[in-house]
């Protein structure tokens, strides 16, 4: 069996195809601050007005609290097994998946995560126009998007070492400044008893608000094995996917609801201007965007370092700069709703993740030179097919945890079944010392 505990790092690219040494792993905090940096993001706070509609503010806080233990759970599943195994989602999935099955998760992971990079870039760029639409020329709404988007290659290409480094700047400016300006916007609108006493005209129910907040980031976390594999054991990455999600993701949606209904925009840093807090909302949207879109894209890289045989590096540099000019040229907009159909793609992959991993391998996956794989099993894919297709046309709950959850009960039956064991596993294929 190969040595799961190797020190060497073949790729010298952040161990993009190669299991995490225990020398590299990194404390819980560090890992922590990395998690919340993913989930505080500007989504979030649109989420928060989203709410405002059909919600009071007990109902938002419960729906925020529950939807969180949801996208905690799933993906502290997810998490877990990468920081118990040193690798990110597609790497794991060589198993569940197959050698070149893994491709194609890797693919779809990076097709998602690289095109949230190139809206969020052009989102950038937009706001800061609105912002400061007398700012001058680094304020204009395409010359933002190309430095917004710099900013997120960089730390991306610096690897797991440059999402640390923003996020423990990034994060507790976020929570002070964000703090500040819901404060100063419930203020304004009579304090928190009058916010607590408002009533939409039309309630949508709790169960919607939670399907809300769980759709907002399912996607994200299906691929929570990216953040968490640095971890130094599964404990810690459940620490951290919790942290992220019940503290920051919450802190978010929350903060954009009490804006919303203070001031009729979930757009917090717009509505700090409105209040005169121009500069604290500068810091709220550039860090906001930052330390999630350089996650958007550094998990973009993992998934295409599972494709072509390229530096991760250079795979940041090139499909950075790629999804920005889309980004900077306003093209990325035309892509929203394929963006959202392969987010009811990519929870069932995770659900026959951790169907595999947990239930059919109890816990333990075996990497490195020599380990067999089946070059695809088609289980999974037929699995992943029919999950995809039956929730994407079920009308109620939410598409993506409702795809998650039939991924992992299909997948566990058919690989019961004696013609899909046989028939459904496709060639073999033995990894060799470089993990590609």
């Amino acid at each position: 069996m190969p040595d799961k505990a190797s020190e060497v790092d073949i790729t010298g690219e952040d161990n993009a195809r190669t299991i995490v040494p225990k020398s590299q792993r990194r404390k819980t905090w560090d890992v922590s601050i990395v998690a919340a940096g993913y989930c505080i993001a500007m989504s979030g706070l649109f989420t928060g007005a989203a709410l405002m509609a059909g919600l009071t503010l007990n109902e938002v806080i419960l729906s925020a609290l529950m939807g969180n233990t949801i996208l905690a759970l799933y993906g502290g599943l997810v998490g877990a097994a990468g920081a118990r195994e040193g690798l990110g989602t597609a790497m794991l999935s060589r198993h569940a998946f197959g050698r070149q099955g893994s491709k194609v998760v890797g693919l779809v992971l990076a097709i998602t995560m690289l095109g949230w990079f190139a809206v969020q870039v052009g989102f950038f760029g937009n706001t800061i126009n609105a912002l400061f639409p007398d700012g001058g020329f680094l304020a204009q709404s395409h010359i933002a998007a190309l430095w917004g988007g710099g900013l997120m290659i960089a730390t991306a290409y610096l690897g797991y070492k440059g999402l640390s480094i923003v996020s423990r700047i990034a994060i507790p400016a976020v929570i002070i400044t964000a703090t500040w300006g819901a404060i100063v916007a419930v203020n304004s609108h009579g304090g928190w008893n009058n916010i607590a006493s408002i009533k939409p005209e039309e309630s949508f129910g709790l169960g919607s608000g939670i399907v809300m907040v769980v759709g907002s980031f399912a996607a994200g976390a299906s691929a929570q094995a990216d953040i968490t594999r640095y971890a130094k054991d599964e404990r810690a990455a459940w620490i951290s996917t919790i942290f992220g999600y019940m503290c920051a993701n919450t802190f978010v949606i929350l903060a954009g609801f009490l804006t919303s209904v203070s001031t009729g925009t979930g757009d917090l840093p717009a509505a700090m201007v409105g209040l005169g807090l121009g500069a604290p909302a500068l810091i709220v949207l550039i860090a906001a965007q930052w330390t999630t879109n350089d996650n958007n894209l550094y998990t973009s890289s993992l998934g295409l370092s599972a494709l072509v045989k390229l530096k991760k590096s250079t795979i940041v540099l090139i499909s950075g700069v790629v999804a920005t000019i889309a980004g900077f040229f306003g093209m990325a907009s035309y892509f929203i709703d394929w963006l959202i159909v392969l987010g009811i793609t990519i929870p069932p992959m995770a659900g026959i993740l951790i169907a595999d991993y947990y239930v059919i391998n109890r816990g333990k996956y075996s990497f490195g030179p020599g380990v067999r794989y089946n070059q695809w099993n088609l289980t999974t894919f037929v699995s992943w097919l029919i999950a995809s297709i039956a929730a994407y046309n079920i009308e109620w709950g939410s598409g993506a945890i409702n795809a998650l959850a039939l991924s992992f009960v299909i997948y566990i039956v058919l690989s019961r079944v004696e013609l899909f064991r046989t028939m459904g596993n496709i060639g073999e294929y033995y990894e060799d010392s470089t993990g590609f």
